[in-house]
């Protein structure tokens, strides 16, 4: 008989083989399918910033911002919770669904709401409503592909994860940069921006099928009231992430704020990495059975640090190279290189972080990691001001990394009893931190070598990462 759509993933009792295995194919479904959705966008980069120009796409770029930040605010910091409830007893799949259709009503009131206060604030001459509308709606319609993404991820299906990543930022971005062709200006582009991401949102609610709260009114109750200090958390997380570029254009202004973009663009390219790891990665340590489902998780939480050490040391050192290819001639290429190069350890840490979040997250301690993400951020606005304007945009991605060392260390100590990493996690933070010095500040020949050393290292331990996953 055929597995029911929304039955619970085996535990991988017979195995951690069993679990490994998902984690070795779930990882590179993942990796492909967010390292595509990454690429889909840098491949629009280059045609964006040469077709809208350095202050039109800056434009662009910070309202991107915006709607990130609000719709992570209407999803309440519950993906997290989906997840996790979903693997927890018999009605766990209706559970996760219905706190899918959770983020959904959220989502429909975020609309209605901002609407009303748009109309509002235009009538006193405070917005323009028809920019404030697209920002609304593309917030709705995140919030509404974040639920159905989240359901993927705990069904452990990572093809209808890849369909919608792709339909809300490769494609909408693609129908960005077609409609600016007739018409080169920031409000076209994020017209058909918006417009891409309201069909992806149906398209997440036809995938993800998400039920009512009132299908299981307990479970919903008690994962709002877990989900309620991973809001702080999530708008935190999202201003670590992307608020970076609010700083660069209130601090610098739009120019270097179109720069600065391009150069978080490049500099996520390990991000996505980190990322598409860690959502093949996560359902199955929650899912895995609690007496063995730390020590598999050092085992190979370790391993795909060492995956991500790797790539961030080769975007870095191959920073400078990269801003050629996706910056016109009116960019700082040589100031997004060097930016590069310094946000390229981002990933590093955040892997660090994401490891040590999920014990922190399966102990319901989630208050921490509210403390955690708020200190970061807090961390980072003030290191970011307090360098001085001549530091440019290099400074921004300073605080940047500042922001988020704050945020593994707090998250580590905080796991420590149930989870801590093992002495070969540090010596791949240390080569990290090496190859960022170098790639940052020795110029375009260490750069390179950095690379060589790079690729030559990697291949050298590839065969016993992929028998650490396996095994």
């Amino acid at each position: 008989m055929a597995d029911h759509p929304d039955s619970p993933a085996p535990a991988a009792s017979p195995a951690g083989a069993q679990a490994s295995a998902s984690l070795g194919a779930h990882s590179v479904i993942y990796l492909l399918g967010t390292a595509l959705q990454g690429l889909g966008v840098l491949l629009v980069l280059p045609f964006a910033t040469r077709l809208l120009g350095e202050v039109e796409y800056g434009k662009v770029a910070t309202a991107l911002v915006v709607v990130q930040m609000i719709g992570t605010v209407a999803a309440a910091g519950l993906p997290q919770v989906i997840l996790r409830e979903y693997h927890r007893g018999d009605d766990g799949p209706t559970a996760g669904r219905a706190l899918a259709g959770t983020m959904v009503g959220l989502a429909v009131a975020l609309g209605v709401l901002g609407v009303v206060l748009g109309v509002v604030l235009s009538a006193a001459g405070r917005v323009d409503l028809g920019q404030w509308c697209l920002v609304v709606a593309a917030s709705a319609a995140l919030t509404t592909v974040v639920a159905g993404q989240s359901l993927s991820r705990a069904r452990l299906r990572p093809l209808h994860f890849l369909l919608l990543a792709i339909a809300s930022t490769v494609v909408a971005h693609l129908s960005g940069l077609l409609a600016a062709q007739g018409d080169r200006s920031s409000r076209t582009y994020l017209t058909a921006y918006a417009t891409a991401l309201v069909v992806a949102a149906v398209l997440a609610v036809v995938v993800g099928r998400p039920l009512p709260p009132t299908a299981a009114r307990d479970r919903v109750r008690a994962g709002v009231l877990l989900a309620a200090p991973l809001l702080p958390q999530a708008v935190a997380m999202l201003g670590l992430l992307m608020g970076d570029v609010l700083l660069a254009n209130r601090l610098l202004g739009n120019g270097a704020a179109g720069n600065y973009q391009v150069a978080l663009q490049l500099g996520n390219i390990p991000f996505v990495l980190a990322v598409a790891l860690f959502n093949g990665w996560s359902p199955l340590v929650l899912s895995h059975p609690p007496e063995r489902r730390w020590e598999w998780t050092r085992r190979t939480g370790t391993a795909l640090l060492a995956v991500v050490v790797v790539g961030a040391g080769l975007v870095g050192a191959t920073g400078i190279w990269l801003a050629h290819v996706v910056a016109g001639a009116e960019f700082d290429v040589g100031g997004i290189g060097a930016t590069v190069a310094v946000l390229s350890l981002v990933a590093v840490l955040y892997m660090l972080y994401q490891g040590s979040a999920l014990a922190v997250l399966d102990s319901e301690h989630t208050a921490r990691l509210a403390l955690a993400a708020l200190t970061g951020l807090a961390v980072m606005v003030v290191v970011a001001v307090a360098l001085p304007s001549d530091s440019g945009i290099v400074g921004i991605a300073v605080a940047k990394v500042a922001g988020y060392v704050v945020l593994a260390a707090i998250t580590i100590v905080a796991s420590w009893r149930t989870f801590h990493w093992p002495v070969e996690a540090w010596l791949a933070v240390g080569v990290a931190l090496v190859a960022t010095f170098f790639s940052t500040f020795g110029g375009v020949f260490f750069g390179t070598g950095v690379a060589v050393m790079l690729l030559i290292g990697g291949a050298i331990i590839a065969p016993r990462v992929l028998h650490t996953l396996r095994r």
